[in-house]
């Protein structure tokens, strides 16, 4: 059976801009093979609503005091907030994660950011 390792960080609250800029990154490393594990990106981001590209103005009613961005995915109005866990998987393969993993100690984002990896048994 082989191994696989996959590194799990969770990075906390991030604003969403620099979360999908650090997401971007990592997607092209892995792409690019840069990244030597596939990686599981947890995380939460202040208020914030984005729009995807089905989005039409009268569908968001009330955004005073949240940021609101425009983003290139699929779908209409989407609210994240603090509380909301949010995933981001970079990996080469299309089963992820693997079943059967376990934690295992590693080292995380620069910033203070927690981070675990899991090996498939």
């Amino acid at each position: 059976m082989t191994q696989r390792r996959v590194q799990v960080i969770e990075a906390g609250r991030i604003p969403y801009g620099e979360a999908l800029d650090w997401q971007r990154a990592l997607a092209q490393a892995r792409i690019d093979g840069r990244l030597a594990e596939d990686l599981l990106l947890l995380l939460e981001h202040p208020p914030v609503v984005t729009l995807g590209r089905t989005a039409r103005a009268a569908h968001l009613l009330h955004a005073e005091g949240v940021d609101v961005l425009e983003v290139e995915r699929g779908g209409d109005v989407t609210f994240h907030g603090p509380g909301q866990l949010r995933s981001s998987p970079h990996s080469r393969s299309s089963a992820f994660p693997p079943s059967g993993t376990r934690a295992t100690p590693a080292s995380g984002r620069e910033g203070g950011a927690r981070s675990r990896a899991s090996g498939s048994m």
